[in-house]
Order: C-alpha cells, then sequence, then structure tokens
C-alpha cells in the first residue's frame, strides 16, 4: 500500500512539462481525487503556466491536453485557444454520452455538465446544438417522463413539481393534463393505489390521505379515495 502511494506522489511530483519554441511552458496537475458527492461540482485539475495565471479545467480536458504529442504552443494566448477546443469537444462527448443511458431535460443536463467542470455558457451551448440535431427535447422528454410516471401510479401534482425540478413547467406541455390523464383516471388509479394497501389499524383515513398526498395526488381526490378504502373494509368484515 505504501509503495502505492508513494508510486502516487512521484507521479504528481513529475508532471509531463510541454515546451514550445519560445520557452513557454506548461503542465498539467490532477487533483487528488475525481470523484466528488452526488450533485456537488467535482474536482478540477490545474494547468500551471510559465507565463502568467494557471488555469483550472475539467479532468477530461486536462488529460486529453497533457496526452497530445508534438504540441508546439509558444503562449499562453495559444494554450487558451487549444483548451476551448479541447473543452468543447470533450463537453460534446460527455452529452452523448450521457443521453445515450437515459433522457435528459435540457436544464437537467446544462446542470449535469457544470458539474462536470465546463462553464455554465459552454454547457448550454452544447445543449442547444444537441436541441438543434434533435438529440435533446424538452418536448419529448416531457411526454415520455409524464408517461412513465403515470404508469408508475404518480399522481398529477407530483408530476408537475418533478417536471418543474426538471426546469419545465407542466403548463406548458402540449396536452397536459388531458391528454394523460382524466379525471376519472386519476380517482381510479388512487383508489388502485390503496386497494394494494391493507387497512392500518389506528388512524387508517390519515395514513391512507397522507400517503396519496405524497404520491402526487390532489387533496379531494386523497380524501374520497381513502373513504372509499376504509368503507371498503368494513364492508367486507
Amino acid at each position: 500500500m505504501s509503495s502505492r502511494r508513494s508510486g502516487q506522489a512521484a507521479k504528481r511530483r513529475d508532471p509531463r512539462i510541454h515546451e514550445g519554441p519560445s520557452g513557454f511552458t506548461w503542465h498539467v496537475e490532477l487533483p487528488e481525487r475525481a470523484s466528488a458527492p452526488m450533485g456537488a461540482r467535482k474536482p478540477l485539475a490545474r494547468i500551471v503556466v510559465s507565463e502568467g495565471e494557471g488555469l483550472q479545467v475539467p479532468v477530461a480536458v486536462a488529460r486529453r491536453l497533457d496526452a497530445m504529442d508534438d504540441v508546439a504552443w509558444g503562449s499562453r494566448a495559444e494554450l487558451l485557444y487549444h483548451v476551448g477546443e479541447v473543452s468543447d469537444a470533450c463537453c460534446w462527448e460527455k452529452l452523448v454520452d450521457l443521453v445515450s443511458r437515459r433522457d435528459y431535460s435540457t436544464s437537467e443536463m446544462a446542470s449535469r455538465l457544470v458539474r462536470e467542470g465546463y462553464s455554465r455558457a459552454r454547457a448550454e451551448g452544447r445543449v442547444e446544438y444537441a436541441c438543434e440535431l434533435k438529440i435533446m427535447s424538452d418536448a419529448r422528454f416531457a411526454e415520455y417522463f409524464i408517461r412513465a410516471k403515470v404508469a408508475a401510479g404518480w399522481g398529477p401534482v407530483r408530476i408537475e413539481r418533478e417536471l418543474s425540478r426538471r426546469g419545465i413547467e407542466a403548463s406548458e406541455v402540449a396536452g397536459w393534463p388531458e391528454a394523460f390523464l382524466e379525471q376519472d383516471d386519476v380517482s381510479e388509479r388512487a383508489s388502485e393505489l390503496l386497494a394494494r394497501k391493507a387497512v392500518p389499524e389506528k388512524n387508517a383515513y390519515a395514513k391512507f390521505v397522507r400517503f396519496l398526498v405524497s404520491r402526487g395526488y390532489p387533496m379531494a381526490i386523497a380524501k374520497e379515495a381513502a373513504l372509499d378504502r376504509i368503507r371498503d373494509d368494513e364492508g367486507e368484515c
């Protein structure tokens, strides 16, 4: 274990020095850890330059720059230009990788890329480009999200809340809620959810109402469904 640590330390002490024809040099310093708590921004790598202030960039960008051969950038300005080019490429590749796994809203994706270490402007620019190519679409995401959550038993209130958290207002979704939910259908789904649950011995009504409200059902429907469930149970007895 100690030899492994000393090897890592030696690796940090001896970075690869890139030198241009004018004597301008730069090298990469990677963070000791690349991960971060869920929802937090990942640690950034540092590019140390011989002239001017250093740069902080996403780890993927730093690794790609450091792996380049035969680079002879003669100034900080020239390095900055290539950092921008590589950042655009890495940011785009991360976006494509993420949407290949699941669908994202544009707001979700921009925030995700910012957590990877990219600037808000670059993240939003890549997301806008993805929308132009039809790789991403808030309308498509919202329709899929709503249908999936309706099938999972979510009520309209929770669906609207969760869409809003993802940067989409339900009122702007074409056909919401009529095309996805009918009033009778919402009531039936609430009743179906309670039919699967045993009636508690104490505070059954309050517990059923809280359960349905937590799933996103309106209070009036939750109360009616709870009363119906309790009456049905009493009738069976």
